[in-house]
């Protein structure tokens, strides 16, 4: 006897079952049911034979009929990672083979799983349990389908069997609100988790203090991979950078229990150490400086702003510092526009780099109008008379610092003036109007 039953299942339109919810297998009699010997799969090159038979809930030597496989195919379209589905069986005496037609479904349609703060488990543990428990899983999940809930409910599982008190959720993580679907994080709610330390695996000796002060203000505070790689980006990263390690890396985060009790404290807090491994690389030493595209400041001018001695370590913070004051120079000279970036060139056999600073100095922009509000008619009259920069002149974004330090000695004694300035550039004109605000207060 055979038989042949095919469809596309289309996931966006599929209710997926609870994975706890109870299943409900066609009734099945000697007269219509023989052992399941086999299975064979088409079409799939995403999984084993053995994880489809895993998946479906299927097992070989069991007696399977028709509506076992209707429901073992349904499973396997309701999750999500298949485009279409279809299934045969023949049977010959007492022993059915089981033939599966699967697509695939396509790269674009899955996102990664990321999992943010389950620290009673390693990375290789936790991917074990899950590959186990919900067979279909190989670190993403589909736009669309139940296996991201299925994920969701064996994480919960495996919190219950260790008797943490809380609860497993999942955030579908966008770049920006409603944008592309970028992944799915889980994470251990209901719970605090909080870091007492950190710890920096590979660091180097003379990286470690720096590191460790910057660790501090970490002390208390909660713990997610997300916030981890945030503060390795803005807080340690810079101290690597500091001392001319330019390549310096950051793997992700991982944490460990401080208490050998997996289970929370009766307080509901757990406290972890923190450990975010670092490949520092080389230490790069500055093998000279080379400024392109200045033409309105001369070379003479710029260079002695960049403080990075020849030979030495290449300071990149401070070169960030130092191009902020050429721009402020540019700037000073009515170039508003002026865009200055640093080029890299590494020359990895000597451990060194040379550095082409590029400028694009833009257009020259001018003094536009000016106008002074808050004060009386003859207070305004006095500050237009000490605004010496004319309409028409060149821009100069010093002077309005030097201008509010000058109105303070004009300004009527015995009330306390809060002095703020606005400009306002105007790209077609070349211009830029000025307004001061004074506001007593």
């Amino acid at each position: 006897m055979s038989r042949a039953i095919g469809f596309l299942l289309c996931s966006a339109l599929l209710v997926a079952p609870a994975m706890g919810q109870k299943r409900v297998t066609a009734k099945t009699s000697a007269g219509n049911a023989g052992k399941l010997i086999a299975l064979r799969v088409k079409g799939s090159t995403r999984y084993t034979d053995q994880d489809l038979l895993a998946a479906c809930g299927l097992r070989l030597g069991q007696p399977a009929a028709d509506g076992d496989f209707k429901e073992a195919v349904q499973r396997l379209g309701d999750s999500g990672m298949f485009a279409g589905a279809a299934y045969s069986f023949s049977s010959s005496g007492a022993s059915t083979t089981l033939e599966l037609q699967l697509t695939d479904v396509g790269k674009d349609k899955l996102v990664p799983a990321s999992f943010e703060n389950f620290p009673w488990f390693t990375d290789t543990e936790l991917r074990g349990e899950l590959q186990r428990m919900v067979p279909l899983f190989q670190g993403e999940v589909p736009l669309a389908g139940s296996l991201i809930d299925h994920i969701q409910e064996a994480l919960q599982t495996l919190l219950d069997r260790k008797q943490i008190p809380a609860r497993v959720d999942y955030l579908r993580e966008t770049a920006e609100e409603g944008g592309k679907l970028l992944g799915i994080s889980y994470s251990v709610e209901n719970l605090e988790i909080r870091i007492q330390n950190v710890e920096f695996p590979g660091a180097t000796p003379d990286l470690l203090p720096g590191l460790q002060v910057a660790a501090r203000r970490l002390a208390g505070a909660p713990y997610r991979r997300t916030s981890m790689a945030k503060v390795a980006e803005v807080d340690f990263l810079p101290v690597c950078l500091k001392g001319g390690y330019l390549r310096a890396s950051f793997a992700r985060a991982d944490a460990r229990l401080v208490s050998k009790a997996e289970a929370a404290p009766a307080g509901g807090e757990v406290e972890v150490t923190a450990i975010l491994p670092l490949t520092p690389g080389k230490v790069y030493s500055t093998s000279g400086i080379e400024w392109r595209g200045n033409a309105a400041v001369a070379t003479a001018d710029l260079a002695p702003l960049v403080h990075l001695p020849v030979g030495q370590p290449a300071d990149a913070l401070r070169l960030r510092k130092d191009l902020e004051s050429a721009t402020r120079l540019y700037r000073s000279r009515g170039y508003m526009a002026v865009q200055i970036k640093p080029d890299t060139l590494f020359d990895d056999g000597n451990s060194a780099v040379h550095l082409v600073v590029n400028v694009v100095e833009g257009d020259l922009y001018k003094m536009g109008e000016l106008e002074i509000n808050g004060l009386d008619t003859q207070s305004t009259a006095r500050m237009r008379e000490a605004w010496t920069l004319r309409e028409g002149q060149s821009y100069n974004a010093d002077y309005p610092a030097k201008f509010r330090n000058l109105a303070e000695q004009i300004l009527p004694r015995g009330v306390n003036w809060a002095v703020t300035v606005h400009e306002s550039l105007d790209a077609k004109e070349k211009t830029v109007d000025v307004e001061v605000r004074f506001k007593q207060q």
